[in-house]
């Protein structure tokens, strides 16, 4: 008779909801997090919303409509861009509401400045202009220097 050995049982992973997935460490996190913010500054929106949307689907639940605000801002600015007027408005005014509620700041960026300048590129957009694209900046609360040693 052959002896047969017992695997042990496989930890079982709690299951997420559907376009979730599991949590960033905080430095993994914070990269993302700062690569979407220069690519936003760049006006490489697209980009942007896609480092996002990573945060996004791995954020707690407190903190998604934060992430789908910053993406909603993108997506309304990538539209705009592309002369998408409804497309513009639609977003931006999703991403407004998603927003406002994190204010003045969060997540270590002034959302005041953003959320401000998004609403004046949203009020010429409901009066029916398009208006050309100076796109909002996204400031940090406070400098980070990486990379450089004020010891030397």
């Amino acid at each position: 008779m052959a002896k047969t050995t017992a695997k042990a049982p496989t930890p079982i992973e709690p299951e997420l909801p559907r376009g979730r997935t599991a949590p960033l460490d905080d430095a993994a996190a914070d990269e993302l997090f700062r690569e979407g913010v220069a690519l936003f500054n760049a006006s490489r929106f697209w980009h942007a919303h896609e480092s996002w949307e990573t945060l996004w689907r791995a954020a707690p639940q407190e903190q998604r409509d934060f992430y789908q605000g910053l993406i909603q801002i993108a997506a309304g600015l990538l539209h705009l861009q592309r002369r998408n007027a409804r497309g513009a408005r639609n977003k931006l005014a999703e991403g407004l509401a998603k927003l406002r509620p994190y204010e003045p700041a969060h997540r270590g960026i002034f959302l005041s400045e953003l959320i401000g300048r998004s609403e004046l590129i949203l009020g010429a957009l409901e009066q029916g202009q398009l208006p050309y694209l100076v796109p909002p900046v996204i400031r940090f609360t406070e400098a980070r220097v990486v990379g450089f040693d004020f010891d030397r």
